[in-house]
């Protein structure tokens, strides 16, 4: 994300056999992440800064629970039709109120 911006747009393609994608940001514990992806049928996770993580079914919007870098990561939804080509990512992380 750009300095002073609280969003950011991705695009990127999902194909077979190929790993794809992880975005790392860093964020403060009371933020909420949000996120919408359309395009290739994905399968969204996050991993927290202490390793742990929510993949898949990750819930929008997400709760941030720590200070740290957090990994976003976009896969293959290998269970669904449409599951390779371009997606686009869009990701918003607000101030903490």
């Amino acid at each position: 994300m750009q300095r002073g911006s609280d969003s950011v747009t991705v695009h990127g393609v999902l194909r077979q056999n190929v790993d794809c994608c992880a975005y790392t940001f860093k964020a403060h514990a009371g933020q909420t992440l949000h996120w919408t992806e359309s395009g290739a049928t994905a399968r969204m996770g996050i991993a927290y800064p202490d390793g742990d993580g929510i993949n898949p079914g990750l819930p929008n919007p997400v709760p941030l629970p720590q200070n740290g870098a957090y990994v976003l990561t976009v896969s293959p939804d290998l269970m669904a039709e449409g599951a390779f080509g371009r997606f686009t990512l869009k990701v918003r992380i607000p101030p903490a109120r």
